[in-house]
């Protein structure tokens, strides 16, 4: 059960941070359209990750 809520939630979690630490050292060499997207307010994309990680949770919860 251990191994599954770690695929449900540790997979996802670490990829998108290791994306976001990317884009946070990447600077002035990614594409206009990267660069926009970190300079956004971060409230509509803490929203859609706190979803993924609650329903990744919710799945793995009602599987057991």
């Amino acid at each position: 059960m251990l191994t599954e809520l770690l695929l449900a939630i540790g997979l996802p979690l670490s990829l998108l941070l290791t994306l976001v630490l990317v884009l946070e050292h990447g600077g002035d060499r990614w594409p206009s359209w990267l660069q926009r997207l970190s300079q956004r307010p971060s409230l509509l994309w803490n929203v859609g990750v706190g979803l993924i990680i609650t329903l990744s949770l919710l799945r793995w919860l009602l599987k057991r």
